[in-house]
Parts: C-alpha cells; structure tokens; sequence
C-alpha cells in the first residue's frame, strides 16, 4: 500500500493517490457505500474500507447511514487558502456592493492547473441559482470570466494549456475551434472585457474585466452573470462600465 510507482511526473504513492481518489469520487456522489465505491473506483472492497477508516479516523470523512461523506474539514481548508489570497480580501465588499446594484450573481476566478477557479460569488436578489460553486474548476474557454484570464497569457501558453486541455464542448455555442477562440482572445485584450453568451450553459450570459497588479498583470477576473434575457446588449455595456470602475478600486486596494 506504501509503495512508490514511477508515473508522468516521478514518483507516486499509490496509496496516496487511491486515498485522494476515494475523495475525488465521495465529491461527486456525495454519500456512498464501501461496494459501491469500491465497484465505481475498480478498487478491492477491502482496500477502499482501510482508506475509509483511515480518513474518518483523520477527521476528513463522515460515516453515516448512507455510507460515507466529505466532512466540513474541507471547508475550513479551502477557506484558509482563500483567505490568504489578497485579491479576494480587496474585492470582497466590492463585489457585495456589485450584487446589490445589480441584483444579480457576482463573482470571482482566478487560474489554477491551466482551469478557472471560482473563487467567491454572491448573488443579487435578483439572481438565479445557475449552479456555479465557490471552489468550481471549468475550463478556461467556457467562461466569461475564464476567457478573461485566458486573455492574460501570452499566445504560447494559450497554445500549449490547448494541446494539454482540448476544447470540450459544453454548449453548442462553445468555441471549440483554436483559431476562432484565439480570435475571441485578441478581441478580449483590446476591448479589455469578456463576453460568454450561453457557452457554459444555454440561457446564461455573462460579463467580465480583469483585475491587475501594479505591473498590469491580471492576478483575478470579475464578473457578472443573469439570464440572457436580463443581460442584454445594451445591459452588458452597462455592467462592462460598471466592472471596470470596480476593478480599479480592488486593483488599488490589492496594490496598496
């Protein structure tokens, strides 16, 4: 269980690896049984109860009538690395203000492992639940705030986060086309905003402008998203101002 495979990258431990699968799995069912993971991961039902066993003891998993679940320690991770993060504390109160005069979803990404991370949202009154979650990773061409930070990059890193990624589809308005979305790129960083119209999922459309270092980097994007019907040309030109007077006081307050 212990023992050392050489992999892509160098040396793996297996039994690392199966325990962070295990958790990989319980993310996306939520509750399951011993068999029925062991049977889901193609995995010995005995190896799958000692890893069980082994993060309940830890604190990481919760044993309960359905079987086994994620426990909240992962929410107390995952708050502690956002918290750490300067950009989010600069555009917290921002992005709150955005919400109530907007009335819709604001939110946050950033780039981790070549994906858009949600990193916060907060929803307007108005908002719909579209089914973004804080920690969401999505491909970086699904999103307006994604192809905001795709924008970032210089056109060797785009080429090469492609070859590595693909473009999937999740839309049929998905760009799954290289050269239509580096198109779509140079586009972006002359308008110094994102548009994504239902390529994520049909009847959303969103808005997004990047936030910069004091160099001009971009280290987050910001964004606002509603049903199409509310976020209409001329409404997107509105919240595309509103953003970038926005930006300019979290990028001040993340550089100073």
């Amino acid at each position: 269980m212990g023992t050392k495979n050489a992999g892509s990258s160098g040396q793996r431990i297996n039994a690392l690896v199966k325990g962070f699968n295990i958790i990989e799995e319980l993310k996306e069912t939520g509750s399951t049984g011993v068999s029925d993971l062991a049977a889901a991961l193609d995995m010995p039902t005995s190896t799958v109860h000692v890893h069980l066993r082994t993060l309940e003891e830890l604190g990481y998993l919760i044993a309960d009538d359905d079987g086994y679940r994620l426990s909240l320690r992962f929410l107390d991770i995952g708050g502690r690395v956002r918290g750490r993060m300067s950009v989010f504390s600069a555009a917290r109160s921002e992005m709150i203000d955005l919400s109530q005069e907007t009335g819709e979803t604001v939110g946050i990404g950033v780039v981790e492992n070549e994906r858009r991370v949600e990193l916060w949202q907060i929803e307007g009154e108005d908002a719909i639940n579209d089914k973004i979650h804080v920690g969401e990773h999505t491909y970086l061409h699904w999103t307006s705030l994604g192809k905001t930070l795709l924008a970032s990059l210089s056109d060797a890193e785009i080429d090469r986060i492609i070859d590595r990624q693909g473009l999937p589809e999740a839309t049929e308005n998905t760009i799954t086309d290289r050269a239509e979305l580096f198109a779509a790129v140079d586009g972006i960083r002359q308008q110094g905003f994102a548009i994504e119209d239902e390529e994520r999922k049909v009847g959303i459309r969103s808005v997004s402008v990047p936030l910069t270092d004091v160099d001009g980097n971009t280290v987050a994007a910001l964004g606002i998203n509603a049903p199409k019907n509310r976020l209409t040309p001329p409404q997107c030109g509105e919240y595309i101002a509103l953003l970038k007077r926005k930006a300019n006081v979290i990028s001040i307050r993340y550089n100073y």
